[in-house]
Order: structure tokens, then C-alpha cells, then sequence
């Protein structure tokens, strides 16, 4: 049995670190929009797990509680699209040596 080429898997090894910044770099450009209460409220996050932007329509601000309840489920929504297009884009870095696993929730994205 040949072993295997030190040369050989430091090159892999740096190439798999590049496509991973490339992978992070990708990260912040992918965003994802949940809403809830019909829209009354809408959340956009990115890949990165970071809120963008939340817009609340003026007409439900009288009702402090349920703000802040449509926020919450807009958020989260927003933040479970972001993570299916995140292991979409890892997967596809990867060049599907992933599989359908949960890559990312195994990293604490998305928990």
C-alpha cells in the first residue's frame, strides 16, 4: 500500500481553505426574508446569521406585545431560509461531499 503524498494533501488541505473563505465570503451575500402577521412585519437576514433590516407596518404599533411577537417569528423565519441556502452553498463548495446532512446545524448554525 503507497503511502499517500505529504505534498499532495497539504495542497488539498490549502485548497479546501480557500474555497472555505471563498464559502465565507459567500455567506454575507446570501439573504433570506421571513415575514409573519401577513406581511405585517418582514425580517432579513444573511448567511451569516446577522439581521439586515426589519420593516413593521406602522398600522400595528398600538399593540406592543403582538410587535414583538411578529418580530420574533419573523426573525426566525427569515433565519430558517437563510440556513437551507447557507448548506446549499457548502454543499456546493464542497462539491457535494456533504450529502444532506446538517453541516452547519453540527456547527451550531441555525439552533
Amino acid at each position: 500500500m503507497a503511502m499517500p503524498n505529504l505534498n499532495d494533501m497539504m495542497s488539498q488541505l490549502k485548497q479546501a481553505g480557500e474555497k472555505m473563505q471563498d464559502v465565507q465570503k459567500q455567506l454575507e451575500k446570501i439573504t433570506a426574508e421571513g415575514e409573519a402577521g401577513g406581511g405585517m412585519v418582514r425580517a432579513v437576514v444573511n448567511g451569516k446569521q446577522k439581521l439586515l433590516s426589519v420593516k413593521i407596518d406602522p398600522e400595528i404599533m398600538d399593540d406592543p406585545e403582538m410587535v414583538q411577537d411578529l418580530v420574533v417569528a419573523a426573525v426566525n423565519s427569515a433565519l430558517e431560509k437563510v440556513l437551507k441556502l447557507a448548506q446549499e452553498e457548502m454543499n456546493r463548495a464542497a462539491g457535494g461531499m456533504l450529502g444532506n446532512t446538517d453541516f452547519l446545524k453540527n456547527l451550531n448554525f441555525g439552533q
